[in-house]
């Protein structure tokens, strides 16, 4: 009996030592190393547009430029973007069980220098966008009503990019009408190079006070990408289209046109205020050489995660416009809004 208790006593302190070293063991977390000589852990979220983000338990998101980067190592999968001859390449590297193993280890062919990774754990396929509405409404003394909406998506699949916009904007003041316009776009890109691509687009509009009961635009052409970054994006496309439009107090007019577009956004604060401005100017060859520019720009200021206030002053001219009206459009648009992200 002495030496059954002996034995049960013995097994007892070797199941508690072994338990004591087992949560006495760090758990295993992916690391980063940098240029400068510092290891930061946590768990690798993703990296995009040169940016490294990593979750950590004493910072919570941390945001790491990738040029100072030195290497990586990490616990679990990562899915790697890394040009191919054609295209970019989607490849998925399984880590096994017997330790932690370096990105840079991993490639079929060789290393894979830090460099030549574009993306990690991006989905192929990736929606961003913006969604804002606004609007007022007084009596009184006066009676006004307006409301103005706008989404902006932009979907991203490899080397294609689908841009969609919806905008509507309506005004009445004193029982009459002010405003009352909508507008629907498609763009697609195709880039066959990191910043040239192709693009082809189609666009819808109405505007009941520039007596226009559609106007539809469909063409194509080539633009640059200079930047696209987590800060900065500015793109540049030229192209031509045929427009096709319907008036109710004049004729009817089909012309070809010369179009070239422009669209620019920057981060002055990141994650809290960006400044935007797009346009698309048309020269309707056909049509008394009429020249036709939309532009909107303004600045945008999230208040909580993922909303913001939206300040926008949206100018449209047409040098050739309907018989009584003006050549020109203005309006200012205060909004709330919601960005994917």
């Amino acid at each position: 009996m002495h030496r059954y208790r002996t034995y049960r006593a013995l097994r007892w302190q070797w199941t508690l030592l072994i338990l004591s070293l087992w949560l006495a063991t760090p758990a295993w977390a992916d690391e980063v190393y940098l240029l400068n000589g510092d290891r930061l852990t946590g768990t690798i979220v993703k990296m995009e547009d040169g940016i490294l983000t990593l979750q950590t338990d004493y910072g919570g998101e941390m945001k790491v430029d990738w040029g100072k980067v030195q290497r990586l190592t990490s616990t679990s999968p990562l899915k790697l973007l890394v040009p191919g001859e054609s295209r970019d390449v989607l490849r998925d590297f399984v880590y096994g069980a017997h330790g932690l193993r370096e990105v840079t280890e991993l490639g079929p062919d060789g290393p894979i220098p830090l460099t030549d990774i574009t993306a990690i754990n991006l989905e192929p396929v990736r929606l961003t966008g913006t969604v804002t509405v606004g609007g007022n409404n007084t009596s009184g003394n006066s009676s006004t009503k307006a409301f103005n909406g706008a989404t902006r998506l932009t979907l991203y699949a490899h080397r294609q990019r689908l841009l969609i916009e919806g905008k509507y904007n309506y005004g009445q003041a004193n029982d009459q009408v002010t405003a009352r316009n909508s507008l629907a776009s498609l763009k697609h890109n195709y880039f066959v190079s990191k910043q040239v691509f192709i693009e082809t687009f189609g666009m819808l509009e109405k505007d009941t006070l520039q007596s226009l009961q559609l106007r539809s635009t469909i063409g194509s052409g080539l633009g640059y990408q200079f930047y696209e970054t987590a800060s900065t994006t500015l793109s540049l496309s030229v192209g031509l289209a045929h427009v096709n439009e319907h008036f109710t107090n004049s004729p009817n007019t089909q012309t070809p046109t010369g179009r070239w577009s422009l669209r620019w956004e920057h981060a002055l604060w990141p994650d809290r205020v960006k400044v935007f401005h797009r346009h698309e100017g048309f020269w309707d060859i056909n049509a008394g050489n009429a020249f036709r520019f939309n532009a909107d720009q303004g600045v945008r200021i999230t208040v909580y995660k993922n909303l913001f206030f939206n300040v926008e002053y949206d100018f449209r001219l047409n040098t050739q416009p309907a018989p009584g009206r003006k050549k020109n459009d203005e309006s200012v648009i205060f909004g709330v809004g919601y960005e994917f992200r």
